[in-house]
């Protein structure tokens, strides 16, 4: 298909793109810039994360081993809500000094359990690396006390939780990610520049190489036969 005499081709667009390279690598230049400022301004936040174990006790048999584990896994899902349940989360509080309700303190806990197994993950948010750290483990702490007080059987705990991976003080903040967010700006001002750069080609309807004088050349002649 031939496109209609006066419409830009792709040929066109990409001529009046590498003619502007210096203004869409200067909107480049200065996103980014911005985008690592924005970064800069932001506080950073630091994750840490604790796990903890649920096992069944019984008589070692393969039976009671294969039950106890059924049993381990349907209770998890009870104890991913208890980590996050007002009387942990209170232990916690008191337990770390912190100067916040539960419900604020909780909106900085995930806790998830892995799938498939009895293993549970305490994720905290927050923006000093050591209370982060601190806090995961506390809320592990407390959840096997709590545990080992409400969940009771005739012959003692029906669970038991043990806590196999205790936090350690994240080494890097988990936002902001300062090399995604200056690259995303970066590719941003691209976008942005080329756009801008092929408005204003558009715009202007300059003529700037050989071909199109000569189409129009062709157009002015051809009219006058």
């Amino acid at each position: 298909m031939i496109a209609p005499t006066g419409v830009p081709t792709l040929k066109d667009y990409g001529r009046i793109l590498v003619s502007g390279w210096a203004s869409i690598l200067a909107a480049a230049v200065l996103s980014a810039g911005v985008a690592w400022l924005a970064t800069y301004l932001v506080e950073p936040s630091y994750t840490a994360v604790s796990r903890v174990f649920v096992t069944t006790p019984g008589p070692p048999s393969p039976k009671n081993s294969l039950d106890g584990n059924r049993g381990a896994l349907v209770r998890v899902e009870s104890y991913v809500e208890l980590a996050t349940g007002e009387q942990v989360l209170r232990r916690v509080i008191a337990s770390q000094d912190l100067p916040v309700e539960p419900d604020v303190l909780k909106q900085d806990i995930t806790v998830v359990p892995s799938p498939g197994s009895a293993l549970i993950d305490i994720s905290v948010v927050n923006a000093d690396a050591e209370q982060a750290r601190d806090i995961a483990n506390s809320v592990a702490v407390q959840l096997i006390k709590l545990v080992g007080e409400i969940d009771l059987g005739v012959d003692g705990p029906v669970s038991v939780l043990t806590l196999v991976d205790a936090a350690t003080t994240p080494g890097a903040a988990t936002t902001p990610q300062v090399k995604s967010n200056v690259m995303l700006g970066a590719g941003m001002g691209v976008v942005l520049g080329g756009v801008l750069v092929l408005a204003l080609g558009i715009a202007r309807d300059s003529i700037d190489h050989r071909d199109q004088v000569e189409h129009l050349v062709k157009q002015v002649t051809g009219e006058r036969r």
